[in-house]
């Protein structure tokens, strides 16, 4: 199982769109070396998986060959929307397939599964994500993430079976932080909502439970992924504070040559650099940082104490 967080981030004068996940795969045993996070094919567009990773796996593969499939998925010019409907179709298709089922079974049996897709509308100029999870009855549903909307104050989604936990948790941290919440009914509610945004929260939520060693099915090494309103989709390489470099959950082989940038989370700050491993020319030094609200400890995890500002 796992943890996945995707939320909007207001970075400056624009907005982002962030996931974050863990990189365990559990089932009888623990794989912390798995990645979860996925760009896809197209501009502006990444798949998140948790559930059983046989049917989450395949959900990603068959997103991937759905961009290559079709010239207007691929460039982007179809909507994220319509992406979304077709997966929908293409994935419980393919599902009818199974077969040679277990003896006594006259069904297959029916996946734990909650993949995102996510991405940048250019019809409604927002991003937009969707949930595809099965229903009590075997059939898959697609469901709209309305908690992206720029209208939800602090919107985020959590998928996996810690999700319970991790909403318990930012809600916690919110508290700790005083951020305001918006008054129903309030005339400037729906304004105030729209500048009530999550900053790096979900991520420390993430990292406090990766290092509780009572949550099982939450390990590895953090997961980040970035996608612009420009059309770009980016994923971090993650320095562990020992140093240690992975990129999507496995650790980078000693000699092993990346040009992605680097996330550090130190002493309170995510910190993004450019690749000291770069293959070209000598990397650029310069580096930037995300400042983040004021840390507070939620219990036996990782997460930084070091004050901070915004």
């Amino acid at each position: 199982m796992t943890l996945v967080a995707v939320w909007v981030r207001q970075n400056e004068t624009l907005r982002e769109l962030v996931a974050v996940a863990d990189s365990r795969l559990s089932g009888g045993e623990s794989w912390d070396k798995c990645p979860k996070l996925m760009p896809l094919p197209r501009p502006a567009t990444a798949i998140a998986m948790s559930g059983e990773a046989t049917a989450a796996y395949a959900f990603l593969i068959q997103a991937t060959n759905l961009c290559l499939l079709l010239d207007g998925n691929r460039s982007g010019r179809t909507d994220i929307g319509y992406l979304a409907r077709k997966l929908a179709d293409v994935y419980a298709d393919s599902r009818a397939g199974v077969s040679d089922l277990h003896s006594g079974a006259t069904e297959p049996d029916v996946p734990e599964l909650d993949v995102v897709l996510m991405g940048w509308s250019w019809r409604r100029l927002r991003f937009e994500a969707y949930s595809y999870r099965y229903d009590g009855s075997g059939v898959l549903r697609m469901h709209p993430l309305p908690e992206l909307y720029p209208e939800r104050a602090y919107g985020i989604y959590f998928a996996g079976d810690a999700s319970s936990e991790a909403r318990a948790r930012l809600h916690r941290l919110k508290e700790v932080r005083g951020l305001p919440v918006p008054i129903a009914g309030h005339p400037e509610a729906e304004d105030m909502a729209r500048d009530a945004n999550l900053d790096w929260e979900p991520l420390e939520v993430l990292m406090d439970l990766i290092g509780d060693v009572t949550v099982r099915t939450v390990g590895g090494v953090p997961q980040l992924l970035r996608i612009y309103q420009y059309g770009e989709t980016e994923s971090f390489v993650w320095r562990t504070a020992e140093g240690v470099d992975h990129f999507g959950g496995r650790p980078i082989n000693d000699g092993e040559r990346f040009d992605r940038r680097i996330a550090t989370y130190a002493d309170g700050y995510l910190k993004i650099s450019m690749s000291d491993q770069s293959v070209g020319p000598d990397a650029p030094p310069s580096s930037g940082t995300d400042p983040r609200r004021p840390t507070g400890r939620l219990g036996p995890g990782v997460t930084p104490d070091a004050p901070t500002a915004r």
